[in-house]
C-alpha cells in the first residue's frame, strides 16, 4: 500500500509542525516586545527556537537513517539499483 502514513512519518510530520508553530509564536512574541519598546533581551525566547530546531534535525536525521536503510537491498541502495545515481 503506496503512500500510507507509519509512525515515523506521522512523528516526522508532528515535530516539523510544532517547530515551525512555535517558531512562528515565538517570533511573534519578539515582534510585539520590540513594537512595545521593551529594552531588555529575549534570551529564552531566542533559545526557545535555538532548542526546536535541534530537537527537529534530530529527529529528521533518524528518520532519514531509517528511510535510507529501508531503501536498500542485498547492500545496494535502490537508486543505484535502478540506474538513478547519475551525475546531473
Amino acid at each position: 500500500m503506496k503512500g500510507k502514513l507509519t509512525a515515523s512519518k506521522i512523528i516526522a510530520l508532528g515535530i516539523l509542525s510544532l517547530d515551525a508553530i512555535c517558531t512562528c509564536v515565538v517570533l511573534y512574541f519578539c515582534y510585539l516586545a520590540i513594537r512595545s519598546q521593551f529594552t531588555g533581551t529575549l534570551p529564552y525566547l531566542t533559545t526557545l527556537i535555538g532548542a526546536l530546531q535541534a530537537s527537529t534535525a534530530v529527529v529528521l536525521a533518524a528518520y532519514f537513517g531509517k528511510s535510507k536503510a529501508e531503501n536498500t537491498r542485498g547492500g545496494i541502495i535502490y537508486d543505484a539499483a535502478m540506474g538513478m545515481d547519475e551525475d546531473f
